[in-house]
């Protein structure tokens, strides 16, 4: 099932987006994302994507192990059976995040699997390119939610329309107002749809990141040789903050 089956700052240099092949998958690859709510995806050759969302966007830590138990489970895999994991590296709430991240890098120490990151900015928009079926040219804003009146996103360019991996990253990623945000012929994701009195023409209904393409991008890039370190992408300090140190009393 893919994400549309269900319902409904800083600039900094562009960036080309790898050109990869729809390769062979090298076996079941997942993919986890946890730039909203928690993601979980399963792509297996020759079977349909299988994915697995938990809607709360704050209990991360409680479900990302146990969807991942599941979504095995459905598939009939044991965890051994993977051939590498996928994880998005954000931008996306540092909670959130570090676990996706943590849950991916354990199972590929335990399971002595590759673990591959990329941005969930890229997922989002190589997904809306390919099933909106983007002419070369059309540029592409690709908005995560931040929080606090802000989003995260990063500006594309359709150069091979048709491929997934055919997109030319041109700002971004950024955080910032939604109202300073760069234009483009199409706005994605559910930053912009929750602010889409700002931004547009935004289109709206399932653009969420999916884990499947997620999973499935990143074994196509591993396939071509790229590296892709999980390495999260922070654009701005956490909520929490050490305190400060205790002033000594005067004798």
């Amino acid at each position: 099932m893919s994400m549309a089956d269900r319902p409904p700052g800083s600039r900094s240099a562009g960036y080309k987006l790898p050109r990869v092949s729809d390769s062979p998958l090298p076996g079941p690859v997942l993919g986890l994302s946890a730039a909203g709510p928690s993601a979980v995806g399963l792509v297996i050759p020759g079977r349909p994507d299988q994915c697995l969302v938990h809607d709360h966007p704050r209990a991360h830590v409680e479900s990302m192990a146990p969807m991942v138990a599941e979504l095995l489970g459905q598939a009939g895999l044991d965890p051994g059976d993977l051939a590498g994991i996928a994880v998005g590296c954000g931008p996306a709430p540092y909670t959130g995040l570090r676990i996706a991240l943590a849950t991916a890098q354990a199972l590929g120490f335990a399971l002595d699997r590759p673990v591959w990151g990329i941005s969930d900015l890229d997922v989002l928009a190589a997904d809306a390119a390919q099933r909106l079926r983007l002419e070369s040219g059309v540029s592409v804003l690709a908005v995560l939610d931040a929080k606090r009146h802000e989003v995260y996103w990063a500006r594309y360019r359709v150069d091979s329309a048709g491929q997934l991996d055919g997109l030319n990253r041109l700002e971004g990623p950024a955080v910032g107002a939604p109202a300073l945000a760069p234009a483009a012929s199409i706005v994605v994701g559910a930053g912009a749809e929750r602010h889409a009195d700002q931004m547009g023409p935004v289109v709206g209904g399932g653009f969420g990141v999916d884990p499947a393409v997620l999973a499935r991008l990143a074994a196509a890039r591993a396939a071509a040789g790229l590296a892709m370190a999980p390495r999260p992408i922070y654009l701005r300090r956490p909520d929490v903050a050490a305190p400060a140190p205790r002033k000594r009393a005067t004798p």
